[in-house]
């Protein structure tokens, strides 16, 4: 508390993205001192079917309260903002998130031999159908890098090609990626997967549902794959496991894409929105 307290007397513009471990004095002293504030949105807002803001903040009304002390509020892409429609009103510029790519080491994968999973262990990413996927390309390995409630659940279903490394530190996974040859996030519900960026910065195309908007970075059979259904998704890896031009293909594209989203880039966006808060 008394960090907070420190942070909005001193500060000239105050960041607040984790909305559930802001102190609501915070923003009322921000408002009153007049501190000009911004915050980022950046998963499903609405959608009370899915790991949505309305859920988390245990109904609509509790929601609309807390941000209506929050002046700015940006979406992270444009699926969040054209979906906010529940009485919080988003800015219509999108404020992206970055990448640091140069921790990553950019190689073009031309052979797939090695599929990863980054991510949490739970429910929502829906890791059981890598395990489906292991079963179906038994010459493929499959790792899995993270930890959660799921894992010794994943673990006992899993079979010999699936592979579970724990979390890693930023610097262990750039070391592990580089013998990684497609990554594939079988999630409906995202904002932008931070790991999208993570492995195309290592010239690793992301296979990605379509739910939530990822045709917004991602350009069909380009810089990375997005898919409908298990079937399409099955049906692209038999694809790239045949067709080794279009992995590498896409692999290149992976590594133009993290460049246009490198934190170098997408600072100047950041910079703009701040020297313009209301």
């Amino acid at each position: 508390m008394l960090g907070f307290l420190w942070g909005v007397l001193k500060c000239d513009i105050i960041y607040l993205p984790k909305h559930h471990s802001t102190p609501r004095f915070a923003l009322i002293l921000s408002n009153v001192l007049g501190k000009k504030i911004f915050t980022t949105i950046e998963n499903n807002m609405c959608d009370p079917k899915r790991e949505s803001m309305i859920n988390s903040f245990k109904g609509k009304t509790n929601l609309i309260n807390y941000f209506q002390r929050l002046p700015n509020i940006f979406g992270i892409t444009q699926h969040i903002i054209d979906n906010a429609n529940c009485g919080v009103k988003l800015e219509n510029k999108v404020l992206y998130l970055g990448v640091e790519s140069n921790i990553f080491n950019e190689k073009i994968r031309c052979k797939l031999k090695n599929i990863v999973f980054i991510g949490s262990l739970k429910k929502r990413k829906r890791v059981g159908e890598l395990l489906q996927l292991a079963e179906i390309f038994p010459d493929i390995n499959f790792n899995i890098i993270g930890d959660g409630i799921d894992k010794v659940s994943l673990e006992i279903r899993a079979t010999e090609n699936v592979l579970f490394h724990g979390s890693l530190t930023q610097i262990e996974l750039a070391s592990k990626l580089n013998d990684m040859d497609l990554h594939i996030l079988p999630s409906i519900s995202e904002g932008f997967p931070k790991v999208v960026l993570e492995a195309a910065s290592a010239g690793i195309p992301s296979i990605l549902y379509s739910d939530y908007g990822a045709s917004e970075w991602i350009v069909n059979n380009k810089n990375g794959f997005i898919v409908n259904d298990f079937e399409e998704l099955s049906s692209k890896v038999n694809s790239l496991i045949n067709n080794r031009n279009l992995l590498s293909s896409n692999s290149e594209g992976a590594i133009l894409l993290a460049k246009k989203f490198d934190w170098k880039i997408v600072i100047n966006e950041w910079e703009e929105v701040l020297c313009n808060l209301r």
